[in-house]
């Protein structure tokens, strides 16, 4: 298994998590059958870019958005579960083009796409950090700034809202646009939604067309120069930690519990199986280890080369 030399915010937070899980996510294993709450986030965020880029009125984009998100949940052949199906999610969509009719601000597009992939040099590393962003911005009033789109389960709250203060995954955004501009950028938008809409406020906008409250919320993330730093310096040492695992082959299991079986809003780790098997997963064949319920992906896991916006130097 060879080392990589690229690194996404997938990789980096898999490996601080748990070690036993990196092996296996690099060794190329994932789920058999994508989790629905993934395909949730990612065709919300796909809609909402078509919305952003179709030409006309407010019928015409929510219109293209929704054909195009009932499209690709059922190209994604994903289960529904819960909150996690696509009327919640046109419901959702409904609502936003009602509450974001109009921006303050201008997307910035690289051929004709809001999402952008990025690939820089970690300065005096022979690595390199990696992302994809959901697309950026330019308010003039401010500057340029990353978007970035999430969807939760539980409510837009303080506290919701004040993790993204301390998300690694906030802070390379921010330094992958830094790396692709040549300056700081103003910040990152968190442009966040709730799915856990009750159906009881969906039947009162129906009669009322009242808004649920709570539905939206926008956060604004800023990365000072100190901040950046501690997030290279940090970022340096877990890499150099994920490296000598590649050398030690112990790759020791987390001692959290939770991110093994799962708990209040963390879903079991698909690999529980092969954690709980009489033997290490480096000395296991493939038939071994995929089972049922696993498969080896089709493709290198390089999702920051989707809409490439910084090469490698």
């Amino acid at each position: 298994m060879e080392k990589p030399t690229s690194f996404d915010n997938t990789m980096l937070t898999t490996f601080a998590s748990c070690q036993r899980k990196f092996y296996l996510f690099h060794r190329g294993l994932e789920a058999k059958e994508t989790p629905v709450y993934f395909t949730f986030g990612r065709v919300w965020q796909q809609a909402l870019e078509k919305w952003y880029l179709t030409k006309g009125g407010v019928a015409e984009r929510l219109t293209a958005a929704m054909v195009f998100a009932e499209r690709e949940w059922q190209d994604s052949g994903s289960p529904e579960a819960g909150k996690n199906n696509i009327e919640n999610l046109k419901f959702m969509l409904t609502m936003y083009a009602i509450e974001y009719e109009t921006e303050p601000w201008e997307l910035i597009l690289h051929d004709g796409r809001m999402e952008l992939g990025f690939e820089f040099p970690l300065e005096g590393t022979p690595w390199f950090l990696s992302g994809a962003i959901d697309g950026y911005i330019d308010w003039k009033s401010y500057g340029k700034l990353v978007l970035e789109a999430k969807t939760s389960g539980v409510s837009l709250g303080e506290s919701y809202l004040a993790q993204w203060g301390f998300s690694s995954q906030v802070s390379q955004y921010y330094w992958g646009l830094l790396q692709l501009l040549g300056e700081a950028p103003f910040g990152v938008l968190m442009n966040c939604a709730y799915k856990g809409v009750s159906d009881k406020a969906k039947v009162a906008f129906k009669k009322n067309l009242d808004i649920p409250e709570g539905m939206f919320a926008r956060n604004l993330e800023k990365r000072s120069p100190f901040k950046l730093k501690e997030f290279e310096e940090t970022t340096k040492a877990l890499i150099e930690d994920i490296l000598r695992e590649f050398d030690r082959q112990i790759w020791p299991k987390t001692k959290s519990v939770i991110e093994c079986a799962g708990g209040i809003g963390k879903s079991p780790c698909q690999f529980r199986r092969l954690c709980l098997a009489d033997d290490y997963p480096w000395n296991m064949s493939n038939e071994q280890l995929l089972g049922n319920d696993l498969k080896f992906r089709d493709s290198p896991w390089e999702p920051w080369k989707r809409g490439e916006g910084g090469a490698s130097e």
